[in-house]
């Protein structure tokens, strides 16, 4: 077993590197064309199909938000296209109209019943509606979103090969018209393009701008480096320093065993703030709709923001304090030494499980700009999870060169961390302010990013 350990640790740093650069790679080849997700659906007449079933046919998909009460706003822009792409389907046998209507209101009546009602239009095509939590729009909603609003109505257009090729945006609640009623004419020339290969496309600014894992990365280094990551380093040095008492004589063994016992200690911490991630990601899905989102995230951010310089928790510091929290930390306790004595690696692993989830309250003020970038992400339950999890590892990265050096090394180094980060924190203060104020005045529309 022993002799298995050493490629079994290396095999997990190459795969940590491999987590940190190679989705950012991926993603840059996904963006010159990215696979239409598919989805199975009943439509308003009760039949079942998928978007699969029409490989090698020009797909229309159509977002809109058809129901009671209406949105006045863009009654005419609704209206309008709606009409349009009936009169396509009856000059175009080449084109296959799918509509998706987002529906808030779960009592109101179909959108498909308003539009045959209210409108007049004879809809021979594929209607779904799309009911929360949106399982279909859930999946196209960079598409349907201009700046974080709803663009309703949205054209998303969809090749042969069941790629992605372009997009329209009709409308957009509080921007007005931005692509503008689509006719029917122009669209059956968009799909005469695509089919025939000769499409040339969009401006490419719809396409995903996500952050990068390499630069998640590095916000969880810059983080790591703060007085409320003060608790970390002590733990650490104090849990290998427990370990290597005559460590000067063993200086390689010990380094060796250091350097594993950060990495395992990394991965415990990243395992939960993976979890964090699903969790954001799951609950976010909606929350950039609205620009009221921005507003809500920018005062949080800048109350969290004033915390750094003057902390909340010293005036609930009596109310907070209690013997639920003390016991259950008595608890932790007690089964981290218990899983110490058997193995120090899962004592490792346990302590940064440990830490992170009792690190959180504090650095609440320097993580809440990775939830809200998470949330703002419009990315997968998987993935959400995965940014944090990266994060998680550069934030124990900085760890691990500490646990591998001698006790003298480690306390000197350790005076230099809490310098620095006394500094860093005020200067991360000052950028989390600076980033609520800029994220809240999106309300307003104004933006500078």
């Amino acid at each position: 077993m022993k002799r298995l350990a050493a490629p079994g640790y290396f095999l997990l740093i190459i795969i940590m590197i491999g987590i940190v650069f190679s989705p950012s790679l991926i993603a840059e080849n996904q963006n010159q064309k990215t696979s239409a997700p598919d989805f199975t659906a009943t439509d308003e007449n009760g039949v079942e199909f998928s978007l699969h079933d029409y490989a090698g046919k020009v797909i229309i998909l159509h977002f809109t938000g058809v129901e009671d009460p209406l949105c006045i706003e863009c009654l005419e822009e609704m209206q309008g296209q709606i009409h349009e792409l009936e009169k396509l389907t009856k000059s175009s046998d080449n084109v296959t109209i799918i509509t998706i209507n987002i529906r808030k209101n779960p009592s109101s009546i179909s959108g498909y019943n308003m539009s045959v009602n209210y409108f007049g239009a004879n809809i021979s095509w594929h209607w779904v509606e799309d009911l929360s939590p949106y399982p279909i729009a859930a999946l196209y909603q960079k598409y349907w979103t201009v700046d974080e609003a709803f663009s309703n109505p949205s054209l998303v257009l969809i090749d042969t090969n069941q790629s992605i090729v372009g997009v329209y945006h009709v409308y957009c609640m509080g921007k007005g018209p931005i692509d503008g009623i689509q006719t029917a004419e122009s669209l059956e020339g968009d799909a005469k393009a695509i089919a025939d290969g000769t499409w040339k496309g969009f401006d490419e600014s719809w396409e995903d701008e996500g952050i990068t894992f390499a630069g998640i990365f590095l916000l969880g280094i810059l983080t790591s480096v703060t007085p409320c990551s003060l608790a970390l380093l002590i733990a650490m040095i104090s849990y290998v320093g427990s370990l290597q008492k005559d460590s000067e004589k063993k200086f390689k063994k010990y380094s060796l065993q250091g350097v594993w016992i950060g990495v395992v200690f990394t991965l415990g911490m990243s395992l939960v703030f993976f979890v964090f991630g699903m969790i954001l990601s799951s609950i976010g899905v909606f929350l950039e709709v609205s620009t009221v989102f921005y507003l809500v995230a920018g005062i949080i951010l800048i109350i969290l923001g004033i915390n750094i310089f003057k902390p909340f928790s010293e005036l609930i510091k009596k109310k907070s304090e209690g013997k639920t929290g003390s016991s259950l930390v008595e608890k932790g306790q007690g089964i981290f030494f218990k899983i110490s004595k058997k193995s120090i690696y899962l004592g490792a692993f346990f302590l940064g499980i440990l830490f992170s989830i009792g690190w959180a309250p504090c650095a609440l003020s320097l993580m809440m700009p990775v939830f809200i970038l998470t949330l703002t992400q419009k990315i997968s339950i998987i993935m959400g999870g995965l940014l944090l999890f990266v994060f998680g590892l550069g934030h124990g990265v900085p760890i691990i060169p500490l646990c591998a050096a001698t006790s003298s090394i480690r306390g000197k180094l350790g005076n230099k961390y809490v310098t620095a980060g006394q500094w860093m924190q005020r200067i991360f203060g000052v950028i989390i302010i600076a980033i609520g104020v800029i994220m809240a005045i999106r309300f307003w529309g104004i933006k500078f990013w």
